[in-house]
């Protein structure tokens, strides 16, 4: 039988690499969607790059405001979210949208604050009976704390962006966040209206490349930071006085620091010399895919310095070629990566970098973790090795589909029953969680409680290519590790449930093919002492050789990539990892 294809509407005031963290996801889910399913897109920026596979692109430049002569300030262009918020009020058909009479829209996805409000008017004024989902970016209530705005205006801020993802949020079905931590988030800012949304933990998608050919023991060690790193949110003077350190007392490293302002790019390579001793490479912004990847390639880590980030995209994007990458604690990427039910703790720790409690700097601790990370370099390249495997479960498809299953198990709230608005306790009992390979899973959260009733959601565990499971009773949800799953043969369905809390099955293995009994499988026939940790079992023991195909790739970015199933394609020559003998400004 065929897979459903919906009519998807993307709403959005900007998408496209080269703006940052946000637009990138914006862009890549936009395309992974348009795979399966119809989208269209509308937008505010008609300059953004071409989205690959959209089915149609609406987009109108907002206006230039000009107040006439005696005004203060000079005329300029209308917000891009302010545009689209009005037009949203107009009659679609206007400006390219299609006949609200048709139904023609499954399906309508907002950004945040940023297009939130507008596709919440959209859906209201025009198309009821589409589903509204509503993705959180960022932490409205903790970043202007930590942008360096002075107490007032952060205070302020916060409190105003709060507001406006809150209103957007209790207009919306599902409120999906990116991540760990903006899940959290949105669970709190979602949980006090009046109608408190479905819950979706999403994790952004990664384009697994040929994994890179590492020496294990450099004389330099290269790294490189990326994205908009003109923000002082990004921590990139922080390592780079890290860097100037390191080399003082006698550790040869090199940073490369990609995404610079094109006007800014001087500014930065004089002040980011002084800060490194002269040990820094400066390249300016980019939204070429390939010049990323040939950045990656050509480093031994990637770092995010940040003072904090919902996700933080470019740990992903790093580990997807096989490199080592050090990530701030204080970010959805360090949460994934310290989850023991996706990632063993000996691979994910390392990768993670404490913030500084005892009073010392944030210099220092970068510092020191760079070191850590040089002395235990084929270790960490392991690890990477291992991590890249993992995130062949957590492709933008997968992203993708995840959010459309959630998205088709609700009722649009214009059509809902007033009566059957859940409250937040309820809400919380069917939350999900994106699974390897886009299952839908119901997290073990604290605030759970298996005697509390709720109500029944068939969109957990019921997936278009897989089987029917059995009903199961209002108040006894299903269980997170067979949400989503197909079940094993008798008795094995029970296993992970019987087993003691601390030897059940992590997340992170369920589904996996597991050794048939009898068959003396690696784990069940060595001896305790050398029993293979249940994170290799099933999995290669030897890292892939390197520039191997290991897995197909997600289709779509070119060298070493192809389509699910498929062989890859040109396969990448090693990169050069000598490095730079001396640092400069590369165009």
């Amino acid at each position: 039988m065929a897979e459903a294809r919906y009519n998807i509407l993307v709403v959005s005031d900007n998408s496209g690499r080269g703006e940052g963290g946000v637009e990138v996801f914006k862009q890549e889910l936009s395309e992974a969607l348009a795979r399966r399913h119809n989208v269209t897109l509308f937008t505010a920026n008609p300059d953004m790059p071409q989205h690959d596979g959209i089915q149609q692109v609406v987009t109108t430049r907002p206006p230039v405001l000009d107040f006439g002569s005696g005004a203060e300030g000079t005329a300029t262009e209308m917000e891009r979210r302010d545009w689209i918020k009005y037009l949203a009020g107009q009659e679609p058909r206007q400006y390219g949208l299609q006949d609200p009479a048709s139904r023609p829209y499954d399906i309508i996805i907002a950004h945040s604050r940023f297009s939130g409000p507008a596709a919440a008017e959209l859906r209201e004024n025009w198309y009821q009976d589409a589903r509204l989902v509503h993705f959180l970016h960022t932490s409205p209530e903790r970043l202007p704390f930590v942008k360096g705005f002075a107490p007032e205006k952060a205070e302020y801020k916060a409190a105003r962006d709060s507001a406006i993802e809150r209103a957007a949020m209790g207009r919306a079905d599902v409120v999906a966040g990116v991540g760990p931590l903006l899940s959290e988030v949105s669970r709190g800012l979602s949980a006090q209206g009046v109608n408190v949304p479905h819950s979706h933990e999403v994790i952004p998608g990664t384009r697994v490349h040929d994994p890179v050919q590492h020496d294990p023991a450099p004389e330099t060690l290269n790294l490189l930071v990326m994205g908009r790193v003109d923000d002082p949110l990004k921590g990139v003077d922080d390592a780079a006085e890290a860097v100037k350190l390191l080399n003082r007392a006698g550790t040869s490293v090199h940073l490369t620091v990609r995404g610079i302002p094109d006007e800014q790019v001087q500014k930065a390579w004089d002040e980011l010399r002084r800060l490194t001793g002269g040990n820094v490479t400066v390249k300016p912004r980019t939204s070429s895919a390939t010049e990323l990847d040939e950045d990656i390639r050509g480093s031994h880590a990637v770092i995010m310095p940040s003072k904090h980030e919902g996700f933080g995209m470019v740990a992903p994007e790093g580990l997807a070629h096989g490199v080592p990458v050090l990530v701030n604690e204080e970010s959805g990427a360090a949460q994934f990566l310290q989850d023991p039910d996706r990632v063993p703790p000996r691979i994910g720790g390392p990768c993670v970098v404490a913030e500084p409690t005892d009073g010392s700097s944030r210099v220092q601790a970068w510092m020191t973790a760079i070191a850590q990370l040089k002395q235990d370099l084929p270790q960490r390249q392991a690890g990477a090795l291992h991590l890249r495997e993992t995130l062949q479960q957590y492709t933008w498809e997968h992203a993708a589909e995840a959010t459309v299953q959630v998205a088709m198990g609700q009722t649009p709230l214009p059509r809902r029953d007033p009566r059957a608005l859940l409250t937040a306790q309820e809400r919380d009992l069917v939350r999900t969680v994106q699974g390897p390979n886009g299952q839908l899973l119901r997290p073990d959260a604290p605030e759970q409680s298996p005697r509390t009733p709720g109500p029944a959601q068939t969109a957990v565990g019921v997936r278009r290519d897989g089987p029917q499971h059995e009903h199961r009773t209002t108040g006894t949800p299903v269980p997170v590790w067979q949400a989503g799953l197909a079940q094993n043969q008798a008795g094995a369905e029970s296993a992970r449930a019987t087993a003691p809390p601390g030897s059940q099955t992590p997340l992170w293995q369920v589904g996996l093919p597991q050794n048939q009994p009898g068959t003396g499988g690696p784990r069940t026939a060595a001896p305790a002492e050398n029993a293979t940790p249940l994170w290799q079992v099933g999995v290669s023991q030897d890292p892939p050789a390197a520039g191997s195909r290991h897995d197909a790739a997600s289709p779509g970015r070119g060298a070493g990539e192809g389509d699910p199933g498929r062989p890859g394609g040109v396969r990448q020559p090693p990169p050069d990892l000598s490095g730079p003998r001396d640092g400069g400004i590369e165009v």
